[in-house]
């Protein structure tokens, strides 16, 4: 499956400098969950970036808006983890690694 980049945009944010990487479509209500702080953002729009919505030219012309939704809880996220063998990199961060999301997960 081919992977699939955005610029990403979280709450309110003229211009963006960080990215993220999926292997499935991202769309208008999908929810993310962060494997390393358990966050979850809920998209907003994903649509195509004018030069305002990213810091340099190089990076994805596909935006994707989301906004903060809370966090799960320790337990889903040790859940979520050890489902995907997710072990944190030593200078990991912050959408390195997330996972789609939904209450069955």
């Amino acid at each position: 499956m081919p992977t699939l980049e955005y610029t990403l945009k979280v709450g309110i944010q003229f211009s963006s400098r960080s990215t993220m990487r999926t292997n499935k479509p991202v769309s208008k209500d999908t929810v993310v969950v962060d494997l390393y702080d358990g966050h979850r953002y809920v998209v907003l729009a994903v649509y195509p970036a004018k030069a305002t919505d990213r810091e340099w030219s190089t990076m994805p012309e596909t935006v994707m808006h989301a906004w903060p939704a809370g966090a799960v809880t320790d337990d889903e996220l040790s859940a979520l983890r050890e489902k995907t063998k997710y072990a944190p990199q030593e200078f990991g961060g912050p959408f390195e690694d997330v996972v789609f999301f939904s209450s069955n997960a």
